[in-house]
């Protein structure tokens, strides 16, 4: 067999294995994997039927390895391109929305600035950290540990994961013309006059940050532990407790002092063509408190229809409820007994309720008589939150012997931007 019948063997092992990695074949016991190239091809090439036999196992063995490894690594590079995409998906979170359609991949702090923070906290002199200049002192926190609180909020909020981020380096509000109807136009013959058509109507939207604060406490002997863990006292006791009231506030805070909930604008059941600027569209349930007695999948069905198709498209489609809500919904199932509700199967994707994405935020309000339970829209359109940077901190050394209270502080705002992108359900009989 002068022909390569090493390299013919390969191929027709190769054919025959189609990428089935469980595929085998017996050729007797004498085959053995140690077998060098030059031996293998020796018994290819051979006119005794064992030999033949033998080399053509050992080849396919030995093409067999060859292609499971080359498989194992696709599978890895595709594992870890899975992995980055979740990490910078926007809408996606896990089946628990609340960690913000993201898993919390923020890195720690860097050694020398880890080490600088805490000694500002200790009361010692910084290298890094710039004095303010306003009447009670303090800090700047380094643009490194803000930017840490900044990821672990997006992480922990669900809204902030969601909405559209507004940073405002300068004034002190942050302001958007939005058109509310089209300019008019209008078909005409070639030869005819040309009246004018109607400018568009304007609406403007201006959302003011509003000072949030933090004041963990710690002892001081804690903090001169060499022991001490920065980097969970950031994500635990600062960005922790941000987001929980933040987060609140997107929800149903008044805007005084506060950023204001989209549960708080006004609402009305016309459609976006016939509303006021600013009013949000609802659909109610038509029973008080509770989904449609009969059919309630229609609920849904109407409230993502509400949305214009051209709004249920891109980054920051979702729908909006608590872990309460969820729990009922998830047991709603279609006219072929198939649930509405779809788990997610891959690490790092939010679950799916009618083909979009669910974000779980237990500041929504549970199901009760006229509650707005259950949100659906485009949140990267109809929301906006507004950041100032640079976070501050005090460090009080004085008013508690013993301990260290650390004042942080943030001013956040946060509002509706277009009112024709977010729809609400109402439990309620109209």
């Amino acid at each position: 067999m002068s022909v390569s019948n090493l390299q013919r063997a390969e191929g027709i092992l190769a054919v025959r294995a189609d990428g089935r990695r469980n595929s085998r074949i017996i050729m007797g016991s004498g085959a053995r994997a140690d077998l060098s190239q030059d031996d293998i091809a020796r018994l290819v090439d051979s006119d005794d039927p064992a030999s033949y036999m033998r080399g053509l196992s050992v080849a396919f063995s030995d093409f067999r390895e060859r292609h499971d490894g080359r498989i194992d690594t696709l599978e890895h590079a595709l594992e870890h391109q899975s992995e980055v995409i979740n990490a910078l998906r926007i809408g996606g979170g896990s089946g628990d929305a609340s960690a913000g359609f993201s898993d919390q991949r923020i890195s720690r702090l860097p050694p020398d600035v880890s080490s600088d923070f805490r000694n500002v906290m200790r009361g010692l002199p910084s290298a890094t950290m710039t004095t303010q200049s306003g009447p009670d002192g303090g800090f700047t926190v380094p643009t490194v540990v803000d930017g840490m609180i900044d990821g672990l909020l997006r992480d922990l909020s669900p809204m902030r994961a969601l909405a559209r981020a507004v940073g405002l380096q300068e004034g002190d509000a942050w302001e958007k013309i939005l058109g509310r109807t089209g300019a008019q136009s209008a078909w005409v013959g070639e030869e005819e006059d040309r009246p004018e058509t109607n400018s568009p109507i304007l609406g403007k939207v201006r959302i003011a940050p509003h000072e949030i604060y933090a004041i963990p406490s710690l002892t001081n002997h804690s903090l001169e532990d060499s022991g001490f863990d920065l980097n969970a006292f950031v994500s635990e006791d600062v960005a922790g407790e941000f987001s929980v009231t933040e987060g609140t506030a997107f929800v149903s805070g008044d805007g005084a002092k506060k950023p204001r909930g989209f549960t708080t604008y006004d609402t009305a059941t016309t459609g976006d063509t016939a509303r006021a600027f600013g009013t949000l569209q609802y659909v109610p349930t038509g029973a008080s408190g509770a989904f449609a007695s009969s059919d309630p999948v229609d609920n849904l069905h109407d409230l993502l229809t509400a949305l214009k198709p051209a709004y249920r498209k891109g980054d920051g489609v979702a729908w909006v409820m608590n872990s309460t809500t969820a729990n009922v919904i998830r047991k709603f199932k279609d006219a072929n007994d198939r649930p509405l509700w779809t788990d997610s199967i891959i690490a790092g994707q939010p679950d799916r309720l009618l083909g979009y994405p669910v974000a779980l935020d237990e500041a929504m309000p549970d199901i009760a008589a006229d509650s707005y339970s259950v949100a659906f829209g485009n949140w990267r359109r109809g929301y906006a939150i507004v950041d100032k940077p640079n976070m501050k901190l005090i460090v009080d050394r004085v008013t508690r012997k013993g301990w260290t209270k650390l004042y942080f502080s943030r001013r956040v705002g946060g509002g509706v931007v277009d009112s024709n992108a977010i729809k609400l359900l109402k439990f309620a009989a109209s």
